[in-house]
């Protein structure tokens, strides 16, 4: 999944991609490292999640 510019920035991952696999890193943890103060300059906004449902209106996976 391909994300933003500013996911990145906030959000700097230590694992790359290579050959089409991912390939981690040696750093402990997760994987990324988190930047409050980038976080900051980026306020949240709710943003809307289409929902699918079938013609009877139980819900689909998509």
């Amino acid at each position: 999944m391909r994300h933003s510019p500013a996911t990145h920035d906030v959000f700097r991952p230590s694992y790359t991609f290579a050959d089409g696999m991912l390939a981690p890193s040696e750093a402990p943890g997760l994987g990324v490292d988190y930047d409050d103060a980038v976080a900051s300059a980026h306020p949240y906004g709710a943003a809307y999640l289409p929902v699918n449902r079938l013609l009877d209106g139980t819900m689909h996976d998509w």
